[in-house]
């Protein structure tokens, strides 16, 4: 099972500063995944139907790995830092 964070956040200390996204994907061994997208747009789309909707993913997230752990994947996790 492998786990790759990806924060692309603006810190810049301008205008943007703290605003981009935060994304997790996880994929078993068995070729299944899923996907956890959080973006941080305008305040008027920090909403569960537009900017936060990846939220819903969550759950279905820490099942997966979960799962993978009981079938004794080996768990490799990545970080990687955009917008720096």
């Amino acid at each position: 099972m492998k786990v790759t964070e990806t924060h692309d956040i603006d810190n810049s200390g301008y205008e943007y500063d703290g605003k981009g996204s935060l994304t997790i994907d996880v994929k078993d061994d068995r070729g299944d995944s899923v996907y956890v997208d959080i973006c941080a747009g305008e305040p008027e789309d920090a909403v569960f139907f537009r900017d936060l909707n990846g939220a819903y993913n969550i759950s279905r997230a820490i099942k997966l790995a979960y799962e993978a752990g009981k079938r004794g994947e080996a768990f490799e996790y990545a970080l990687i830092e955009e917008g720096e």
